[in-house]
């Protein structure tokens, strides 16, 4: 009992049908034939791509690789293959596999393999689309520069049963629809609200805005964790002329060549930051959110700066999440100041 049963590393697949028991219930017989057909098609590619099935469970099927990127151009291949094939169906009568991926050690034992490595596969397989890849970080740091896609940083994910959060990477695959990003630094949708109010915790400083917003954002960069002293904050993008002091005068911190933030001069409340210099954003005015006397009607809708976010900050909601040089915005604005976004570490962002 006390001999250690051999390990080994491996990618580790795992996939499973999205709604099978809503699809078996509406037609059985024909559930049952796209499932043995998808199958089929599955564990041939696993073959063709150096892998093997391990076993199947069900409409689930868990399979092993020797090599990572094997494992991301197999599921790859099938999920665009299933998209092909039911170009002429219903989105209700589709058939969607989920597949999460991971790299971790396995136990052989009685022809299957165990371990954290492959219940963390099937707990990545959850967080997928119908018809998507997720990945773990592990994964995605070894086919980054390997492999020609790209990928949607989902953050660390606390998963069902599994200790630590895992940080948690989307393949962005042809066959799936792009995710619509509205926020501070994503599109520019722009919603009329009604006259909004806010200020600093001592009073000191009070502010009034109306008419058109931009939309609510968390930003993880460094200079917005280091500005507030929270791992995060949450912006609401207001039209400049249609802000207005009414109590009070902020101190102003220009705190990098694109951006100016102010605070309260007694109580230190962080309250608004502005781009004066860049040409897409210098008519917008970006509140702190919690600055607001009802924040709670301004959710944010996004995540941006994802780079910086911190390993024990564990992000539970299904939000959009981006990179600070994914934003064209952020982009536009260091280039006008005559730096590139790409030159600085993206664990230590100073986007803002």
């Amino acid at each position: 009992m006390d001999e250690r049963l051999p390990r080994k590393l491996a990618a580790i697949l795992y996939a499973d049908v999205a709604g099978y028991s809503q699809l078996t219930g509406l037609d059985e017989e024909t559930t049952h034939k796209k499932l043995n057909a998808s199958l089929n098609l599955l564990t041939s590619l696993i073959s063709a791509h150096g892998g093997k099935a391990i076993h199947e469970a069900g409409d689930a099927l868990l399979a092993e690789f020797q090599s990572v990127t094997s494992a991301v151009d197999a599921a790859t291949d099938f999920q665009n293959q299933m998209a092909e094939m039911q170009t002429d169906e219903s989105k209700d009568s589709q058939f969607e596999f989920r597949i999460g991926i991971n790299l971790g050690e396995v136990i052989h034992d009685r022809g299957d393999i165990y371990g954290d490595g492959v219940n963390i596969a099937a707990r990545i397989e959850g967080l997928a689309e119908p018809g998507g890849v997720c990945v773990s970080g592990t994964v995605y740091e070894q086919v980054k520069n390997k492999l020609d896609l790209k990928f949607e940083d989902l953050g660390y994910q606390k998963l069902k049963n599994i200790g630590d959060s895992v940080r948690i990477y989307a393949l962005k695959l042809t066959n799936l629809p792009e995710k619509k990003v509205q926020g501070l630094f994503g599109d520019t949708i722009v919603d009329q609200v009604p006259l909004i109010t806010g200020g600093c915790l001592c009073g000191e400083i009070r502010y009034e805005a109306e008419g058109e917003e931009l939309g609510s954002a968390y930003c993880h960069c460094r200079m917005c964790q280091r500005f507030t002293g929270s791992p995060a904050t949450v912006g609401t993008g207001i039209r400049k002329n249609l802000f207005r002091i009414t109590q009070g005068k902020p101190k102003i911190y220009v705190s990098s060549k694109i951006a100016e933030r102010a605070f309260c001069p007694t109580c230190g409340s962080s309250l608004w930051m502005t781009w004066p210099h860049a040409e897409s954003r210098q008519d917008w005015i970006f509140v702190h959110t919690v600055s607001l006397d009802e924040p709670q009607k301004f959710p944010p809708n996004s995540h941006t700066g994802m780079e910086s976010c911190l390993p024990w900050h564990d992000i539970h909601d299904h939000l959009p999440r981006t990179h600070c040089e994914e934003s064209p915005q952020l982009v536009e604005a260091w280039e006008a100041a005559g730096v590139k976004i790409s030159d600085y570490p993206r664990s230590v962002n100073v986007s803002n």
